[in-house]
């Protein structure tokens, strides 16, 4: 099936312009470039990620040529612009780029995380898992070296939302280093109010509960995890959830970047604040 709508797209496109223009077709088509495009099955990673990522990112990310790309989406009715000027060239070592702009102050003497990922690509093998147990081995001002062969955009997207600070330094056409600095001014969560929720909205709060069965309610506790593992525990979770599902979590703060992406991608949600030592949170599908 074709995706027959004139649109234009270039390296700088957003993953989310093609996606709004006929989704099916297109996550069918990249899958088939590339099977790294699999993760765009997911409803929340790909409202996560797709309208922050470029195509260009994109082919990074997924290991593949921007041409490669273009001409998938020009087989399925999109109108691919094949220039290249305002991106980096496929053929130009990323040792010619100067790095990005610095946002960590290297001045400054910090424990260093190191964690080389190309093994794991190499292998055909999912790093997340080490990668969050390296985020969790960090403390306030600690660290993180990630060594890959692109820039990790969708890390950087995820932990610069949870309050990271990051800089990419390109060292050779495959040897890019990331760096991550876990930030005492994160910007993820909200301290709790001293108040406790008002008696109507914890009417409100128990109503919902009580609409879902006791077996279709799943109940997990993030209080005690390091970010950005609640995030991503309450994403793997609700990424899966039927209508007839609720999940009722255990939190100690207003997890704000979250709430957008549930909004967004068609779930609603409730607390019942417990003073200052922690909140529940309910999600469940509108």
């Amino acid at each position: 099936m074709k995706a027959e709508n004139g649109i234009i797209i270039g390296p700088n496109t957003k993953v989310k312009i093609l996606l709004d223009a006929n989704q099916a077709p297109v996550i069918e088509a990249l899958v088939k470039l590339n099977k790294n495009f699999s993760k765009l099955r997911s409803p929340i990673l790909r409202n996560l990620l797709a309208r922050r990522v470029t195509i260009a990112e994109a082919c990074k990310i997924a290991n593949c040529k921007i041409d490669d790309f273009l001409k998938s989406m020009a087989k399925i009715g999109f109108k691919a612009n094949f220039s290249h000027t305002d991106v980096l060239p496929t053929d130009v070592p990323l040792s010619n780029y100067q790095a990005t702009t610095p946002s960590i102050d290297f001045t400054r003497k910090a424990t260093v995380v190191e964690l080389d990922l190309r093994p794991y690509l190499e292998n055909d093998q999912d790093p997340l898992r080490v990668i969050q147990k390296s985020i969790k081995q960090l403390a306030e001002g600690d660290r993180l070296k990630l060594i890959n062969k692109f820039e990790a955009t969708p890390l950087i997207v995820l932990l610069e939302s949870q309050g990271y600070l990051h800089q990419v330094d390109f060292i050779a056409d495959d040897y890019v280093v990331t760096w991550f600095e876990k930030n005492t001014m994160g910007f993820c969560a909200t301290a709790l109010p001293e108040n406790t929720t008002e008696p109507e909205e914890i009417d409100a709060f128990n109503a919902v509960k009580n609409r879902f069965s006791a077996n279709k309610i799943k109940y997990i506790d993030v209080r005690y995890l390091e970010m950005p593992a609640p995030m991503l525990l309450i994403l793997e979770h609700i990424d899966s959830m039927s209508e007839d599902q609720l999940l009722y979590i255990y939190h100690k703060k207003v997890p704000l970047f979250l709430l957008t992406e549930l909004e967004e991608s068609g779930f609603a949600y409730h607390f019942n604040f417990h003073s200052n030592t922690g909140v529940d949170m309910l999600i469940y599908r509108k």
